[in-house]
């Protein structure tokens, strides 16, 4: 029996030995396979750090050199387009000569790299405006840039470098044939600005060699400048031959070489000219590390594995003692113990560099997608805006997470709730062709106490979700409210919206609410947005007492709705919202300034003359003295004869933008205004305006339509404390009315409609009369206005189509023409972007939408032209008195005596002998043009 029981022990002990063996092995392959994952991962990721970090710095490179030569290319460009014309128009070469000397010095002045001047040989004379004499020996025709011109058919054409004796500088030449086909010009630039950022960046890091190849295969600028002039095309070095291979394949991007033992990664980006950018990293020392890496991971790993095998003997050594004697069996629990805290052990250290190899990968990650800045400018537009809306949700998310968001009740008139959503939800339906039915219960009360805010955010989500999932059909708003019997002081406010969208599936429906996550995330990825938005909503709602229901037919469409109890402030009810919003708009207190400052002076410029008339409206009752330009020139003018306490420059003009202009100012020496403080106008306002505009040079910026209050912050900040006069009023009074508001006549009432949206208008205008003149300027603009956007159409002039589009989407704004803004806005963005195509497919529908307004406008103003037909005639002694005050009127600068006046003529009817100048004196005031009034008058006197 003993002997039978030993055998036992012996077969368990033989079992038991390979199980160990077997486990053994299992862990030795485990932790082998995880170090070899880890090596591999380490040493990708390693070699992935070398190739970006190289193909950044060429990249940077590159795009140096792009910007460089771009900036000499664009002002050749220019200076042949000028000739051309010259010679087309006949002028003489007295007058060419006189145009290159000019622009040499601009050139000379402007241009990034050193040049010694534009010159040519020009209707069969050298000509150049350096006033370098080459002597009579100098035949142009047989000189290398008059040769490769005339070959060139017209293009730009970059010669190969030479080395110029005079100066001893390695120069290039752009140069261009011109209309006659027998005239060129040229300009020479120095290589010394581009060897300059191949040196630089030769002496970053490890890189080998930095080098500019032309299309001949000629070295033009070398780190090592003794290689200049090398041609790569007979040379028999591996490295240069495999950069041959690669500009000849046209293959852009990188590739390993070897040579002598060497490990180099070549980086071949193309360049504009047909030049090339080569880029040579000396990765050895990198790779070496690498090799000697590996052979410490495997002497890591054959030590570890070597203690393991030791462990695992000593405990089946261990193991079996303890199956022969009882005693020993506590010693067998104890070796399985140090195994089991072993193996605990391991776990950690083997986490431990996992967990490293994570944070590595995290990093490589980050930068990937910071190279996603090299992608389409549309896209990040795009990402952009979604980004803000993401930021803003991920904020309210967090409050409410950290239970810090308010409910603030205040009183608020339910009217102006239902016109901002309706505003907002118009226009994006309108952009998806979707029809907005609007369904407002008429005895809703009309002014409420509740939070206005937070009830504004919860109904624009679900308007703003049901837009994004709905393709074709309509969106339904409703709002209606409900007596509460037990609760007379209070009213049950019903909010639904349903659309015919694509529906939410009854499994979904529960997810609806989840955090960070969106129902059918394939079939709606296209669809912007974080997940949150319904999550936030819900919260609100229950904040204030209420939740949401979802009711829904998949592939049908949804309705959300709630009902939330508001205390009634007055029982009057609302009505009609449009009308009730308007009266809302008429009898709230009027505004009445905070501060005067009779003895300040500000300069407004802007293209708009409807946004010149709006901003001295604002700043009229502070007794600020305003001065006004249509251009960035008339203004820098301006700027240099008069001193002003700040300057306001409207961002997007033509020829001369609000940035170049504060640039031209603050660069000249000489100009009072120099270190005058600037505001920047800007009818964009997104993510990041402010910090564009301060590095831009401007102290603040105000986007437009400009906001009284915001302008009055601006003021009370910027001017000098000494001239500004604070006014001491007591609450309830300082925006008291002195009188009722003035009643706007039906005919202007008549407007509102799709087309205009009249209390918007008013908003803008701060007022009727202001409003009534800013309808006025459109009205007589738009003939004029179309006309130039037909022709920039016509031509394909983009960049003019945009600017005027951009100041007509301004006007229309102002005025409250929402839907031909927004059009304005989507052919704007095309502009942005380049798209003649998309330009002329809408420019027809948009014209057409411009003219209907105006049209609507023609009732009233045409009207007006046809009753001043019967008006008494002005004799000669009115129209001259007329004459001298609107005189002494623009003398002074003084706008309202000039409204006065045109005013007061309004009454007769004007002399036909008359009516040519006098309109152009009202026009010529309409747009605040003090010089063009007197101008005309004098003119007048004249004659």
């Amino acid at each position: 029996m003993a002997e039978k029981n030993k055998d036992g022990i012996r077969e368990e002990n033989r079992r038991e030995k390979t199980l160990r063996v077997l486990a053994y092995f299992l862990i030795v392959a485990f932790f082998i396979t995880v170090v070899f994952v880890f090596y591999r991962k380490l040493y990708s990721e390693t070699k992935d750090n070398i190739i970006n970090t190289g193909r950044l710095n060429a990249v940077e490179s590159a795009n140096q050199i792009d910007r460089r030569m771009s900036a000499s290319m664009d002002t050749m460009k220019l200076a042949a387009y000028t000739v051309d014309n010259m010679i087309r128009d006949g002028h003489s070469q007295e007058e060419i000569l006189e145009y290159l000397t000019n622009e040499t010095v601009a050139v000379a002045d402007s241009l990034i790299a050193d040049t010694t001047g534009v010159y040519g040989y020009v209707r069969g004379e050298y000509m150049d405006g350096s006033g370098w004499d080459p002597g009579a020996d100098y035949v142009p025709t047989e000189r290398p840039w008059y040769i490769e011109a005339k070959a060139g058919s017209g293009r730009l054409v970059i010669v190969d470098p030479y080395l110029d004796m005079d100066t001893g500088t390695i120069m290039i030449t752009i140069t261009k044939m011109l209309c006659d086909a027998k005239s060129v010009i040229g300009i020479d630039l120095s290589m010394n600005a581009l060897q300059t950022i191949v040196e630089n960046h030769a002496s970053k890091g490890n890189s080998a060699a930095e080098i500019i190849v032309n299309g001949k295969g000629m070295i033009i600028a070398h780190s090592e400048r003794n290689l200049i002039g090398t041609d790569l095309n007979d040379s028999s070095d591996p490295l240069s031959q495999a950069i041959t291979e690669m500009i000849r394949g046209y293959e852009n991007g990188y590739r390993n070489v070897r040579k002598d033992n060497l490990d180099y990664i070549v980086y071949v980006l193309p360049l504009e000219n047909e030049w090339t950018y080569v880029s040579v990293i000396d990765a050895t020392d990198d790779f070496a590390n690498l090799r000697g890496l590996l052979f410490s991971t495997v002497m890591i790993s054959l030590i570890i594995i070597s203690i393991l095998g030791i462990f695992a003997t000593k405990s089946e050594k261990r193991s079996r003692e303890a199956r022969e004697s009882a005693l020993q069996t506590r010693h067998a629990m104890a070796a399985n113990e140090a195994k089991t805290a072993f193996l605990s052990n391991m776990s950690h250290e083997i986490r431990t560099p996992i967990n490293t190899i994570l944070g590595m990968n995290e990093m490589i990650l980050r930068e990937e997608h910071d190279d996603t800045i090299l992608g389409y400018a549309e896209s990040i537009r795009s990402a952009g805006g979604s980004l803000l809306g993401i930021i803003n949700d991920v904020l309210d998310f967090s409050k409410i997470e950290a239970g810090k968001i308010e409910i603030i009740p205040v009183e608020y008139d339910i009217s102006s709730v239902i016109s901002d959503l309706v505003n907002m939800v118009h226009k994006r339906a309108d952009e998806k062709g979707l029809t907005l039915n609007l369904k407002f219960d008429s005895d809703i009360p009309k002014i409420l106490y509740g939070d206005e805010v937070r009830i504004k955010q919860v109904i624009s989500n679900i308007l703003t979700n049901a837009v994004k999932y709905t393709e074709k059909g309509s969106i339904t708003f409703s709002i209606s409210g409900d007596k509460i019997a037990d609760d007379p002081d209070n009213v049950m406010l019903c909010v639904s919206v349903e659309d015919t969208g694509i529906g939410i599936r009854q499994a979904d429906i529960r997810r609806l609410f989840s955090k960070f996550e969106r129902i059918e995330e394939t079939r709606n990825r296209n669809i912007e947005g974080t997940g949150l938005g319904m999550n936030i909503t819900k919260s609100l709602l229950e904040l204030m007492g209420s939740s949401l229901e979802v009711e829904s037919v998949y592939g049908e469409g949804s309705k959300f709705s709630f009902r939330l109890k508001q205390k009634v402030v007055r029982w009057e009810p609302l009505g009609d919202y449009r009308a009730s919003y308007r009266e809302h708009v008429r009898n709230r207190r009027r505004y009445e300034e905070k501060f005067v400052a009779p003895g300040a002076r500000i300069l407004v410029v802007d293209d708009n003359p409807m946004n010149l008339m709006v901003f001295q409206s604002l700043i009229k009752q502070t007794m600020i003295k305003t001065d006004t330009a249509e251009r960035g020139d008339e203004g820098i003018s301006l700027t240099r004869s008069e001193k002003y306490d700040i300057l306001f420059l409207d961002h997007m003009m033509p020829e001369k933008d609000g940035i170049e202009t504060l640039h031209e100012i603050r660069s000249d020496e000489g100009n009072p205004n120099k270190n005058t403080p600037a505001v920047c106008l800007t009818a964009n306002a997104i993510s990041g305006a402010r910090e564009k505009y301060i590095n831009a040079g401007f102290d603040d910026y105000l986007t437009k339509p400009v906001d009284t209050d915001k302008l009055e912050k601006v003021l009370l900040a910027i001017l000098p404390k000494d001239l500004i006069i604070e006014k001491q009023v007591q609450e309830g009074d300082a925006l008291a009315l002195d009188g009722p508001a003035p009643s706007v006549p039906e005919e202007i009432e008549a407007l509102d409609g799709d087309l205009i949206e009249v209390e918007q208008g008013m908003k803008n205008s701060s007022g009727y009369e202001v409003y009534r003149s800013v309808l006025k300027v459109f009205h007589a603009s738009a003939d004029e206005q179309k006309k130039e956007l037909d022709r920039y159409c016509e031509e394909g002039d983009v960049k003019n189509y945009t600017i005027r589009v951009h100041a007509l989407k301004s006007s229309a704004k102002l005025i409250g023409a929402t839907g031909l803004a927004v059009k304005a806005q989507m052919l704007e963005n095309a502009g942005k972007r380049g798209d003649i195509d998309y330009i002329r497919e809408h420019h027809g529908p948009f014209a057409e939408l411009h003219m209907m307004i105006k049209d609507l406008l023609s009732g009233i103003f045409d009207k007006e032209v046809e009753e001043k037909i019967e008006l008494p005639a002005a004799d000669r002694e009115i129209m001259d008195k007329a004459y001298d005050g609107i005189g002494n009127a623009a003398s002074a600068m003084d706008c309202e005596r000039l409204e006065n006046i045109f005013e007061q003529m309004q009454e007769y009817s004007i002399p036909e002998s008359d009516r040519d100048l006098f309109e152009k004196l009202r026009a010529a005031s309409d747009k605040y043009d003090y010089d063009l009034i007197t101008e005309l008058l004098e003119n007048e006197r004249k004659n």
